[in-house]
């Protein structure tokens, strides 16, 4: 097979076909890069094909079936790569586990699914041997790290195991000494089963064949020139469908290398970067702020000088892409991106939550190419993406290859509910026919998201629909609107805009909310301007501060959508794994709210 024929090929393949086909030609290429020991040791993609085999052998003489669950507990790591292939190429099922879900949660997701198996590290490995002592059917627990390293307890003498304890190391010894077939998968037969943990607090198991992942990655690929030469740098969890789809198996199939940062840390994320010549990085809108702000306060600590020749720099980049549309700061600013350790880097890909339209604007500026996406879960997950050669920083892209969006019930606006159909929507909710049927009608997924288009063919996400909020006068407001005008402000670290039920009364019932927001302060911010000044912020000082910073931010926006009231929140708010709100849990006012001009607490 050629690559040009298997790159059209590619949203045929199953995702073990398509490993083995990288294997094939880039066997001697560094695969997967990991820090151990005070260095990144290698992992060549014939090494890891071996490593799959010899593990899914092993997992088949320890009774593993196609068909059968196995769930993935771990942190980002080769071995959970390892698993998940292996898994997939003994024709089971995988089923990834968010390392920050409570034991409950846990305990409900492995019964739910069915798992048979469980994979964990040794970080994981003892709360996970007391959840599935009790779950009826579960067989074998695996552990990554060997049975020395987990704190289980060993079992008083006479008692019988309640199901097999096995170490990573033995899976793939018995394995390698085993040449059986492994089974033929078919596309359409089930690859995972993700249950999501988003902002909604539904929790349900959405089931991705070979085919709809597959035919993701295939649209990934003619959208974007992935180079065997690249280097992604892996941070988001793998749990994810966004991490997992577009930040391993996509780069497998490109030969590329994928390196395991070391941690989230600003400091070591650019070590990482700079030290293995990373090329692609994958992240959530949050971590992206973070890597602007610790920029821009690098360059704030430079002699006035160096200060003001940034900010010469930065009008010259603004005035020449709006009078010629070329992006100069990647001549401009070459020298500050190689003292980062960002000289590397080809592109910045954000994606898995609303990104403020200036951060994209910030590093583009800076000359690092940034792109953000969009999609969900249950659709693989991308559906759109910036193209490399003309994106737009507000908008979430064009549709991918095989992607079809439809806009509806648009209003004035155009501003609809995006639904869409193509290969990589999900083939269901895991015994869940009502949930089922609820998204996946009309012949389309129903996204819940509300957006529009414009006339360039790029889309533009508003909001979900279920958090729209709608003012007295009949008005549509969207949250993350809001809060991205206030998040501006540097005295606010986050903002959570959710709607009041409006005093004046509604006869027909119809819902009137007045728009308030839950603040929590950049308390770090407060202490620095205090240094800085040489003055105390207290308790009335820093809500007086607030309150202007709301009216300052809301000036910039139409009178309708304006913060009415609002509450200061000292901790801040509960994430989902890919840092966004869990909104469900403040989906009611605080009766100490009143008007904008006062504060309440939260």
């Amino acid at each position: 097979m050629t690559k040009g024929f298997y790159k059209e090929r590619l949203a045929e393949l199953t995702i073990p076909e398509m490993f083995d086909y990288s294997a094939q030609q880039y066997g001697s290429s560094v695969a997967m890069r990991y820090f151990t020991q005070g260095r990144f040791p290698d992992i060549t993609y014939a090494e890891l094909k071996q490593k799959i085999d010899h593990f899914a052998r092993g997992l088949g003489k320890l009774g593993f079936a196609p068909g059968d669950k196995a769930a993935l507990l771990s942190e980002n790591r080769p071995a959970w790569g390892t698993a998940y292939l292996a898994v997939l190429k003994s024709g089971g099922v995988s089923v990834p586990l968010d390392p920050q879900l409570k034991g409950p949660e846990l305990s409900h997701i492995i019964r739910e699914s069915g798992a048979r198996f469980a994979i964990v590290s040794a970080k994981f490995a003892f709360d996970l041997e007391e959840l599935v002592a009790d779950i009826a059917g579960f067989d074998t627990l695996i552990y990554m790290d060997g049975l020395a390293a987990t704190s289980a307890p060993e079992l008083e003498e006479g008692t019988e195991p309640r199901f097999q304890r096995v170490s990573y190391h033995e899976v793939t010894s018995s394995g390698a000494q085993e040449d059986f077939d492994l089974p033929k998968v078919d596309p359409e037969e089930l690859a995972t089963l993700i249950y999501t943990s988003g902002t909604t607090g539904q929790s349900k198991g959405v089931m991705l064949t070979h085919k709809n992942i597959m035919s993701d990655i295939a649209a990934l690929q003619q959208t974007i020139e992935f180079q065997p030469t690249d280097n992604f740098l892996s941070v988001l969890p793998l749990h994810h469908t966004f991490e997992c789809t577009c930040g391993f198996l996509t780069p497998l199939s490109a030969g590329a290398m994928i390196t395991y940062a070391r941690s989230l840390k600003s400091r070591e994320l650019l070590e990482d970067i700079k030290r293995n010549n990373v090329t692609m990085l994958l992240g959530v809108p949050l971590l992206f702020e973070k890597m602007l702000t610790g920029l821009l306060k690098a360059v704030e600590k430079k002699p006035a000088s160096a200060r003001a020749l940034f900010k010469t720099g930065l009008v010259g980049v603004r005035m020449v892409k709006k009078l010629t549309g070329y992006d100069a700061g990647a001549q401009i600013f070459k020298g500050l991106r190689e003292k980062a350790g960002l000289s590397s880097l080809r592109f910045l890909i954000s994606g898995g939550a609303p990104l403020p339209p200036e951060v994209a604007e910030g590093f583009t500026t800076l000359g690092i190419g940034f792109l953000q996406g969009y999609g969900l879960t249950e659709t693989s997950p991308v559906l759109t993406l910036n193209p490399e050669d003309k994106p737009k920083a507000a908008s979430i892209g064009k549709a991918l290859p095989g992607v079809e969006i439809k806009i509806m019930n648009p209003d004035e606006k155009g501003i609809g509910e995006l639904v869409v159909r193509g290969a990589m929507v999900m083939k269901g909710y895991y015994n869940n026919p009502k949930a089922t049927a609820e998204v996946l009608r009309d012949g389309y997924f129903h996204t819940g998201d509300s957006g529009c288009v414009d006339e360039e063919g790029y889309y533009y996400v508003a909001g979900r629909i279920k958090d729209v909020i709608v003012t007295a006068a009949g008005k549509n407001v969207y949250p993350e609107e809001v809060e991205f005008a206030l998040a501006k402000s540097p005295y606010i670290l986050e903002t959570l805009v959710l709607g009041r039920a409006a005093e004046e009364a509604t006869p027909k019932r119809v819902r009137r909310e007045e728009v308030w927001a839950i603040v929590v302060p950049d308390y770090e911010y407060f202490d620095q301007i205090a240094q800085e000044r040489g003055i105390a912020f207290d308790e009335a000082k820093i809500e007086a501060t607030i309150k202007e910073e709301v009216s300052k931010r809301c000036a910039e926006i139409a009178d309708y959508k304006r913060v009415k009231y609002f509450t200061i929140r000292e901790e801040e708010f509960e994430k989902t794994s890919t840092r966004k709100i869990k909104r469900y849990l403040f989906r009611h006012p605080p009766v100490a709210v009143t008007d904008v001009g006062k504060t309440g607490k939260h």
